[in-house]
């Protein structure tokens, strides 16, 4: 049984989907592996300083619309 594939950047995806970006596109973009993008992309592992720059320069967006999730929003 496959695992459910949970998406604990919605924003990050967000902007991958708007710019038609693959996790190939993105591990390119980071000078990374897909293998190494698609565990950062999966929370398996952390997105480093550099590479957290990278993505706000990138998209032009803050760190909170990437790396923010539901479930962290203060109400």
């Amino acid at each position: 049984m496959a695992k459910k594939l949970i998406n604990i950047f919605p924003g990050l995806r967000a902007c991958m989907s708007y710019n038609n970006e693959s996790t190939e596109d993105l591990a390119k973009i980071l000078k990374t592996s897909p293998d190494s993008t698609r565990r950062r992309l999966c929370g398996k592992a952390d997105f480093d300083l550099p590479q957290i720059k990278i993505l706000i320069n990138h998209y032009g967006k803050s760190f909170s619309e990437l790396f923010e999730t539901e479930d962290s929003k203060v109400v």
